[in-house]
Order: structure tokens, then C-alpha cells, then sequence
């Protein structure tokens, strides 16, 4: 009769501290967009030929040192986020999402950024890029 006993709160602790664990986890969270603070951003979209409804490229150019790529986008489009243990990705823009086929590129003055969006410091006349691309394995 004990050994049923211990085996039950056993169980019953494991199931506690098993769903403790899975219910005190942070969920993945969205990030909302957040409008840019005192910063004058030039932004000039330049659509691709395949862009037939809605965009599928677009350009920035930022017009003072210092400014984050992430901030300086977020003022002339609007970007759906998600926020990942590596940092933020861009999921959509003005509402063209990526998909199983379709990821948002990042390029930095003409080469493919080698960091987030969030963690591209810019100078000024520097380009930041977005162009909607088809994954390829």
C-alpha cells in the first residue's frame, strides 16, 4: 500500500512541477511597432517588376548617424515582428506576410545583412533594403 502511495505522489509532484515549467514559460511574444523618437528618416520604396499588387522591395536610406535600421523602417512602412531568443525578425510588411516559400531579406548598402534588423546601427547615406525573396534549399 505505501509503495502505491509514494508512486502516486511521485507522480502527483512530477505532473506539479511539469506544468509549473510549462505554464511559467514566456510565450513567444509579438512585437509591436514603436514610432521612431525626434528622427528625420528619408525613405524612397523602390518596387521590384514582380510586384503587382503590393510591394515586394523596399529601400531606406538614413539621413543621420546613429539611427537603428529597425527604427528608421518603422517609420515609413508598417512591419509585422516577431520577437525570437536571437532577436526580432521581419515577418511582414504593409501587410505581405512571409510564408513556407517566402522570407523578408535584410541588405545592408547592397550585401545581405550579417545581423538583425534591430542591431544594424547606421551612418548617415547608408542603405537598409527589404525585398521579399523565395527560399531556396
Amino acid at each position: 500500500m505505501s509503495k502505491k502511495i509514494n508512486r502516486f505522489t511521485t507522480l502527483v509532484l512530477f505532473l506539479i512541477v511539469a506544468g509549473v515549467f510549462i505554464f511559467s514559460r514566456k510565450p513567444t511574444q509579438e512585437v509591436s511597432p514603436k514610432p521612431a523618437i525626434e528622427q528625420q528618416a528619408e525613405a524612397s520604396p523602390t518596387p521590384t517588376p514582380e510586384a503587382a499588387e503590393q510591394k515586394q522591395s523596399y529601400e531606406f536610406t538614413a539621413t543621420l548617424s546613429g539611427q537603428i535600421a529597425l527604427d528608421l523602417v518603422q517609420s515609413q512602412v508598417k512591419l509585422d515582428l516577431k520577437e525570437y531568443d536571437f532577436g526580432i525578425m521581419v515577418e511582414g510588411i504593409n501587410s505581405l506576410k512571409a510564408d513556407v516559400n517566402h522570407y523578408w531579406a535584410l541588405y545592408q548598402d547592397g550585401d545581405y545583412a550579417k545581423v538583425g534588423i534591430a542591431d544594424i546601427k547606421l551612418e548617415k547615406g547608408e542603405k537598409i533594403e527589404l525585398k521579399y525573396e523565395e527560399i531556396t534549399l
